[in-house]
């Protein structure tokens, strides 16, 4: 037996049970396989933005004076007295690490381009020339990934939790295998290769999973993921005084995923003649879509050289389109005779379909709520006087709010009875975060010297899941004659897991944890124009 951290435990029974069910009733759904993780993969990820503002930990929300203002608060648009033209390239690097059930994996090192805040700032217009207007882009979110790992379970099987859903709904295997069946499509395959059947056992006719025979099983987990999030963001900020600044900010998400997930379990004992050699499931699964968010926020200045900034995200609204294709096979050695137990279906055979299956819904993401400080070091109207700044920000968002809903047509209670599983599962396996992030930049004339340090903590209930993303930063940058150059490095340290299969209450789950450390290079080059 392997040690609790491996399992979850949640921290209550009655957790347990609303944890367990409405993450079994998620399967009930065949054709939609996005999941909880799924949901938090579209919501939970670091601020980017150009290499000033990656320098300083993504620390904007008082700060201002950068095109990244419009992602953050926009009313630091308003700092802006020229018009400013930015390109930010960037590289990511490093490699997962990942440990399951007592086995440690590496990764392959790889290599990504990426893009920081790009694009125009127009400033100084208006009346006074108090007001900014800024139309840039940003990749908010990367897709690339690919997550391996192995390891030996004398715990569980991925069959499990398939022939629970398959004795729950007491239907005969027949009624089960019917194209309008409301099995999932996974436990349709399951049964379609007799790796979930029923069979007697001491007289009485049981639901059985053949991949229980073993006492060990060795269980390999495989994840390829490609795409990304793009967001064109419009946004406007405007000095209203002095002493106070406001800002608006519109954005347009494009987002794409492809992700292929293969899963392999074998039998690990030896034993030729226990029904169970191997199971395979292979998915490709494509999901695409756009978003639109409102961000909104305002800058206070008590004293030229303090400034308090407020800032409310919107829940970005995301309709959605997800694709999903998948195969199954099993060996179930000598079950029909010798060397003949080997089967294999496609999704298409099980689904009446002729290609993958297709499902439309819109996914809302959590809003978000910044407060802010910066200190300015000789704050004066010359910004070639000023020699610095130190500032933070601390961010509230509650992963909770995270929802599932109908695609198109009038939204009631009818319609969204579907979903309500899936945001039941929400609810139970997440909570509200605080994020910190703090940064400062030292002046030297035309040099400029920055660092910076971001904390995201864990979206999970559960103590036992270890998550987090942490950036440490550092960079440079240069200004004269309408200028400038910045170059940053980010060093990542982040946490997270990953479930190959759940099983039911009150069994435990398993999962692996995951490690991604590397670093990112980013660029930024503007011109004053």
């Amino acid at each position: 037996m392997f040690p609790a951290s491996y399992y979850l435990n949640f921290y209550t029974a009655y957790m347990k049970r609303k944890i367990y069910t409405a993450i079994f009733l998620l399967s009930t759904y065949f054709s939609f396989s996005q999941t909880p993780e799924d949901a938090l993969r579209l919501s939970w990820f670091q601020l980017k933005g150009t290499a000033r503002n990656q320098a300083i930990g993504g620390a904007m929300a008082s700060l201002g004076g950068d095109a990244t203002a419009g992602y953050i608060n926009p009313a630091g648009l308003a700092f802006f007295k020229t018009s400013d033209f930015v390109l930010t390239p960037g590289v990511r690097f490093g490699k997962e690490k990942s440990s399951f059930r007592g086995t440690n994996s590496t990764g392959t090192s790889e290599t990504q381009f990426n893009l920081g805040t790009s694009g125009f700032v127009f400033g100084g217009f208006g009346y006074r020339a108090r007001n900014s207007f800024a139309i840039t882009v940003t990749r908010q979110a990367d897709f690339n990934y690919r997550t391996f790992y192995t390891g030996l379970n004398d715990y569980s099987s991925f069959a499990e939790p398939l022939a629970d859903e398959f004795a729950n709904s007491q239907l005969t295997i027949d009624e089960a295998l019917m194209y309008n069946s409301d099995i999932s499509i996974p436990t349709r395959m399951a049964l379609y290769t007799y790796l979930v059947d029923t069979a007697n056992v001491n007289g009485n006719l049981q639901v059985v999973a053949r991949s229980e025979n073993p006492s060990a099983r060795n269980q390999e987990n495989l994840v390829e993921s490609s795409g990304g999030m793009t967001e064109v963001n419009f946004a406007w900020g405007s000095e209203i005084n002095k002493k106070w600044m406001a800002g608006i900010s519109l954005g347009v998400d494009i987002l794409k995923q492809e992700r292929r997930t293969y899963y392999h379990e074998s039998d690990a004992t030896g034993n030729t003649n226990n029904d169970f050699n191997f199971l395979t499931y292979d998915e490709r699964f494509t999901i695409k879509g756009y978003g639109v968010n409102l961000r909104g926020g305002v800058i206070f200045r008590p004293k030229e050289y303090i400034r308090i900034g407020l800032a409310v995200h919107s829940p970005t609204w995301m309709p959605l389109k997800e694709t999903t294709n998948s195969g199954f096979a099993a060996d179930l050695e000598n079950l029909f005779g010798p060397g003949n137990g080997y089967d294999s279906v496609e999704m298409s055979v099980v689904t009446g379909n002729s290609g993958a299956v297709e499902n439309r819904y819109v996914l809302n993401s959590p809003a978000k709520f910044m407060i802010s400080g910066s200190y300015v070091f000789r704050e004066v109207e010359d910004v070639r006087r000023q020699k610095g700044f130190i500032t933070a920000d601390i961010e509230y968002t509650n992963y909770r709010w995270l929802s599932y809903g109908p695609y198109e047509g009038e939204s009631n209670s009818t319609t969204k009875a579907p979903y309500a599983p899936y945001n039941d599962a929400i609810d139970a396996i997440y909570k509200g975060t605080f994020n910190f992030r703090i940064g400062g930049e030292l002046k030297f004339k035309i040099i400029m010297a920055r660092a910076g340090f971001a904390y995201y903590t864990s979206p999970y209930k559960d103590k036992e899941l270890k998550a987090r993303k942490m950036f440490a930063s550092g960079g440079l940058g240069y200004r004269n004659k309408g200028v400038f150059v910045d170059l940053t490095y980010v060093h990542r340290l982040n946490k997270d897991v990953n479930f190959p299969y759940r099983v039911n209450s009150p069994r435990a789950n398993t999962f692996a944890d995951l490690k991604d450390n590397g670093g990112n290079v980013i660029l930024t080059v503007g011109f004053k124009i």
